[in-house]
């Protein structure tokens, strides 16, 4: 009986681990349609930056297989479109944080650090900058309209954030947020956005600069 109950044990647990492998394999079909190939995505973005509401942004997400001794199961890389800097977009580097992924369902979270930023960052125009130029006391909304134009956004380099994704062979859908510190607003800044994007081909975004 001892011998049957032990062998019992080990086919179970022979079954589980099949399972698990296959539901990896199955993700990898799913994400990557069973290619070492990358795949590519144009997101939507909305949310709220600092104190101010956005819609219209624009991202690029590209899904590749994980780099060679990475501990991640995926390399995610998610940066601004059509420009890298592109105004309330985000630069994620999915090396930098901790990732899982179950499924089509992939969740990367950045570590807490008060003393060395992560090389990402999310864009945004620090009020602190509009403050300056005296176009907004002149001439209102069209002055801060006026004032914007010639400015460029500010980079504010995460100190924690959390990217939640749901991705299918067509579409993907997630949230994302991130907190760094502005030394223009010398505050603290809150970056949150929800994303949905479909597959593209073949684009790639560029650094936007202003003379």
């Amino acid at each position: 009986m001892k011998i049957l109950s032990r062998d019992f044990a080990i086919g179970i647990l022979m079954f589980l681990t099949t399972g698990f492998f296959s539901a990896d394999s199955a993700a990898d079909e799913t994400l990557l349609d069973g290619t070492f190939f990358s795949k590519q995505y144009l997101l939507q973005l909305s949310g709220t930056v600092m104190n101010e509401t956005f819609s219209g942004a624009q991202a690029l997400l590209i899904l590749m297989p994980a780099a060679p001794g990475s501990n991640n199961p995926y390399q995610i890389v998610i940066e601004g479109f059509p420009k890298t800097n592109s105004r309330n977009s985000f630069y994620w580097n999915g090396e930098f944080s901790e990732m899982t992924a179950i499924s089509n369902k992939i969740s990367c979270d950045i570590k807490r650090t008060y003393v060395k930023p992560v090389p990402m960052f999310f864009a945004y125009l620090s009020p602190e900058l509009l403050k300056h130029t005296g176009a907004l006391e002149l001439l209102g909304d069209e002055g801060k309209k006026f004032a914007e134009k010639p400015a460029l956004p500010t980079l504010i380099r995460p100190r924690a954030g959390k990217l939640a994704l749901t991705i299918h062979s067509n579409s993907v859908s997630g949230t994302v947020w991130m907190k760094g510190y502005d030394p223009v607003e010398h505050a603290f800044v809150l970056y949150s956005a929800r994303f949905y994007g479909k597959r593209s081909y073949r684009l790639e975004p560029k650094q936007e600069t202003k003379k």
